[in-house]
């Protein structure tokens, strides 16, 4: 990799065409040394170049078309891209069409004819159809007048690229129907191992690999976990960009999710248009007009959408679901503050999104190699979501970007440069999850993928729900882990699998077309298995936030409800299933001292108590309380069912209680059956 510490001097020619054409005064650093290499040197090589986005890569393979007057083909997988900048090339020409877009569906013998009589400089096209026998012999027709093919989205062409297209994997041929033609492979982002694969497929010749830093100071990365609620989640953040009257685009894995986040989001007030592969041609062309001249400023869309478009103003860039892997993740926040602005790049992962990824993937067939490298840049992904370190030091590393070492924590960073800077408490240690872990592990090898992993989180918090089969229920592990909260469990889960300890394992399903995920123990878990307790390494993980406010939910309220230590009798874990039976519920409520909520410590047998202390005319039904202690632990509660993320019926219906108890009009009686449970506002 080569970088370029100083201006290289530039002939006045070059100048000359560049002010006439484009009405740019000068070249930037990088953009002349690959212009150069191109035009001036006599090395004879093909060049690779990773350019952060706005740094001008279209310039690099326009500008030799006008400087040689000759005809330069650009391969790129998207249409929107190519459409745009082709209408603004003829827009800006001064002798009428200068640029042309070939598709499969264009078989127009005129255009070919026009192509030949070089009365277009650059012509776009897909990689589908430049590998076609059509458009191969049109680049051998072409001859001398051919002076350059520049490949954009280069990272297609890589295995270990975020976007395989098999389209791309072909272009080799091209190198053997042109063999004297030099190569342009483009991206925003590669690893080293991707550029050494592109230059591989692709053949090069001598290639020289160039590489500007990726790091865009300007832009703020934030991680947060989803809730049930899409709009709480993105209202703050909407009214943000709306403030700086600057355009949102917002990104979702599937076209269902797309629709369904565009019609939230006009639901509210607020216009937004939605892009995705199966809306009509018109409709696309329309919304993206409409969203470019900012007769829109929201669009919810799937995968790539705006890759490529000049629109400097989108001040606010959404994933709501993690993506597949971080070159996608970087390239789309890359259509963000391309105005040098500040900007905000907000990603909202759950659960379900490693299981949506991996649908996707495997609708087509997969190699045991291909599925091995997507699970290894999932991993990358999940690893990110739950890093404590700097997030843009994290992204620099993963791309080997020189600059990281220099990149300074502030203010606008990320959301964890945020916390550091503004923690005022002491952090929180690292937390020794050994014992939890073992106890996991060792019920998900035993039981053989036979379960997922929230069946697997019942079972070790002991629940009684009717949906665990018998071997969790007789597992020497059922019941050890109700110490810890269903929503802790998860995030150590999450940690497991990013370590290596755990991996999902996609199987197909006979009954459907798509099959499902299921956790394994892998052979790195395994090891740690079977090393005796004493001798194994321990597994301490620094809290992530998500995790360390559980641990501060948990604390708070053992201290103020001053909790007993006894084993919990439904393991902190109560199933509506088990609700339904108001005859059983009475019988369990007499045998046991305690009744906790779901996934939150609040001793509600202890607080019937205090409230029966607390009634002053025994013959009235409802309680008049007025101790202060009471109070304080009522309101303590009440804040933590506030904060509490999980938005499931039992969290809806322990805050009801709560809700009860601070009105004065709690009635003691079993808990609500669900077929009575209503959800409150």
């Amino acid at each position: 990799m080569y970088t370029v510490p100083y201006m290289l001097p530039k002939p006045k020619k070059f100048l000359n065409c560049l002010q006439q054409y484009f009405g740019l005064e000068s070249f930037k650093p990088l953009q002349w040394q690959i212009i150069r290499a191109l035009l001036t040197e006599n090395r004879g090589g093909d060049v690779c170049a990773v350019i952060a986005t706005g740094y001008g890569k279209s310039l690099i393979y326009q500008f030799p078309a006008f400087y040689l007057n000759k005809v330069v083909f650009v391969i790129s997988p998207l249409i929107a891209l190519m459409e745009d900048q082709v209408n603004a090339l003829n827009y800006k020409s001064k002798s009428g069409d200068c640029a042309c877009l070939l598709g499969t569906a264009q078989e127009d013998r005129t255009i070919k004819e026009r192509i030949l009589g070089l009365h277009f400089r650059l012509v776009y096209a897909t990689p589908e159809y430049i590998t076609r026998g059509n458009g191969l012999k049109l680049l051998q027709d072409l001859g001398r007048n051919l002076a350059l093919i520049a490949i954009d989205e280069a990272h297609c062409i890589s295995k270990w690229g975020h976007e395989f297209r098999p389209a791309y994997r072909r272009l080799s041929e091209v190198r053997s129907a042109v063999p004297l033609v030099r190569f342009l492979a483009l991206t925003g982002t590669a690893t080293r191992r991707v550029r050494e694969d592109i230059c591989q497929q692709l053949q090069m010749r001598n290639p020289l690999i160039l590489c500007s830093g990726l790091d865009r100071p300007n832009l703020e990365l934030t991680v947060r976990a989803k809730s049930a609620d899409i709009w709480s989640d993105l209202q703050p953040y909407l009214s943000w960009a709306a403030e700086a009257a600057g355009s949102v685009i917002i990104f979702n894995n599937t076209i269902r999710d797309t629709e369904q986040m565009a019609q939230e989001i006009s639901r509210h007030g607020m216009r937004c248009h939605s892009y995705h592969s199966k809306l009509p041609l018109e409709l696309k062309r329309r919304n993206q007009e409409q969203f470019t001249s900012d007769e829109v400023r929201l669009m919810a869309a799937t995968t790539a959408f705006g890759l490529g478009i000049d629109k400097p103003n989108v001040r606010l860039v959404v994933h709501y679901g993690a993506p597949s892997d971080m070159e996608r993740y970087y390239q789309e926040i890359g259509r963000a503050g391309r105005d040098n602005l500040h900007a905000k790049c907000v990603l909202f992962y759950g659960d379900a999104d490693a299981a949506i990824h991996q649908r996707l993937q495997h609708s087509q067939p997969l190699t045991a190699q291909r599925s091995e490298e997507l699970q290894q840049l999932a991993r990358v992904m999940l690893e990110y979501t739950q890093s404590n370190q700097c997030r843009r030091q994290f992204i620099l590393n993963y791309f080997d970007d020189q600059t990281a070492a220099r990149s300074q924590p502030r203010r606008n960073c990320c959301d964890n440069c945020r916390k550091a800077q503004h923690i005022k408490s002491t952090p929180i240690e690292q937390l020794d999850v050994s014992s939890e872990s073992r106890l996991l592990l060792a019920m998900l090898r035993d039981l053989n993928g036979s379960l997922g992993l929230g069946k697997l989180i019942l079972g070790l918090r002991g629940s009684r729900s009717k949906c665990l089969s018998i071997g969790s229920r007789t597992h020497e592990n059922f019941g050890k882990g109700a110490h810890r909260s269903n929503a802790w469990f998860k995030v150590l889960a999450e940690h497991l699998k990013s370590t290596g300890y755990i991996q999902n394992d996609y199987l197909k399903n006979a009954k459907c077309a798509f099959g499902f995920l299921m956790p394994q123990v892998t052979l790195k878990g395994c090891r740690w298995l079977d090393n005796e307790p004493t001798e194994a390494k321990k597994i301490i993980i620094e809290p992530t936030p998500r995790m360390a406010k559980l641990l501060k939910q948990r604390k708070r309220c053992r201290e103020k409800g001053k909790l007993p230590n006894e084993s919990l009798d439904w393991g902190s874990d109560i199933d509506l299933s088990e609700l339904d039976d108001v005859e059983k519920q009475q019988e369990t409520l007499k045998s046991n001292e305690s009744v906790w909520g779901p996934d939150i410590d609040i001793d509600f047998q202890r607080i019937d108590e205090e409230v029966a202390k607390s009634i002053k005319n025994p013959t009235t039904e409802q309680p008049e309380v007025k101790s202060t202690d009471l109070e304080l632990l009522l309101t303590d509660c009440h804040k933590i069912l506030q904060e509490e993320q999980e938005e499931s019926a039992i969290t809806q219906k322990a805050r009801k209680r709560v809700w009860q108890y601070l009105e004065g009009s709690y009635q003691k009686r079993p808990l609500i059956p669900k077929y009575k449970y209503k959800k409150c506002n």
